[in-house]
């Protein structure tokens, strides 16, 4: 059993990461750490596990092998800064970095250390993903020209970090990153051309509804869209020669919720119910089995990922008052 340390306890935390990381099989929580003193009351009645507010205190005198990095991303270099040195597996909630020079700072201390860094997309372990990929590997809709992505909620508190530009707030680095992450590895390559249209709420310091156009080369295109002000929509549809695949519920999914994949083409349409699965214990499983030997392709990868963000947020068409 790999043991953790929780850094930060907020919603994701406490309702997804923590339960994943405690019913896994393959890890455990041996302490969660948050400066919220308030929150310890509610570690210790759901989790039963001891909280402490500080973090040296924790990297001083408990035992454990990794931590799980849960803050507003604004502060994840400063952590990772403080815990490379123990010599501490590192898997942190996405958006890893919110600038390319925090990326490269990161990268540069998985090198130093000797130690794995990995961005945390708990979608890709699904198990439907999985499934359309094999039914597009068989030739269900031919070639694909075009990958659509949508991700998007109702309007969140206002006192929320994502409305927070010194926490690393708006939907470019939140909800954006997980259609930019799923359009890179579907077609396992970066994008060559990279196109945004931001727009931003009266009152609000940062963006909170993006388009982004991605185009990968020889006629493959992406199309994103996002916003923090919307009707729920987490979908992909994705668009080839032979027909069209749209995926219900692509990126956030209770564990007992079963999406629906619809496939058209000329002769007709076919449903299919996706399997029920826990995302975040997959995800736990993945970073155990494979953390002694991916610290090269995770750094990579979390340096790719972060490139095509910055691109977004600086080539943008306008932000929008």
């Amino acid at each position: 059993m790999m043991k953790f340390v929780v850094i930060g306890c907020g919603n994701i935390a406490q309702r997804c990461s923590i339960p994943a990381l405690m019913n896994s099989g393959v890890t455990e929580v041996v302490c969660v750490v948050d400066t919220d003193e308030n929150k310890r009351a509610i570690v210790a009645e759901r989790f039963g596990v001891p909280f402490e507010t500080d973090l040296q205190h924790v990297l001083n005198t408990y035992e454990f092998e990794s931590v799980y990095i849960s803050t507003p991303n604004a502060i994840h270099l400063l952590i990772v800064e403080q815990v490379a040195p123990y010599r501490k597996n590192i898997l942190c909630e996405k958006p890893l970095a919110g600038s390319m020079a925090d990326a490269e700072r990161m990268a540069e201390l998985g090198m130093q250390y000797n130690i794995p860094i990995f961005e945390g997309f708990m979608y890709q372990f699904h198990a439907q993903h999985k499934v359309k990929n094999q039914l597009i590997a068989d030739g269900a809709i031919g070639d694909v020209q075009l990958f659509q992505g949508w991700f998007g909620f109702p309007p969140i508190a206002a006192t929320d970090f994502r409305y927070k530009k010194s926490l690393g707030g708006g939907c470019v680095l939140d909800a954006c990153a997980y259609l930019v992450h799923s359009a890179r590895h579907f077609y396992g390559c970066e994008p060559q051309h990279v196109y945004a249209v931001l727009s931003k709420e009266d009152g609000c310091e940062v963006e909170t509804h993006a388009t982004i156009l991605l185009d990968f080369g020889n006629g493959r295109v992406a199309n994103l869209v996002t916003g923090f002000n919307n009707k729920y929509k987490s979908q992909q549809v994705l668009w080839g020669s032979k027909g069209v695949l749209l995926l219900e519920r692509a990126y956030a999914l209770p564990p007992d919720f079963c999406s629906t994949l619809i496939i058209e083409t000329q002769e007709g349409q076919t449903s299919h119910q996706m399997p029920a699965c826990n995302h975040f214990e997959e995800e736990m499983r993945y970073f155990v089995a494979n953390y002694a030997t991916h610290a090269e392709e995770w750094r990579n990868e979390f340096l790719n990922q972060t490139k095509v963000l910055m691109r977004i947020k600086e080539n943008e068409v306008g932000v929008k008052e």
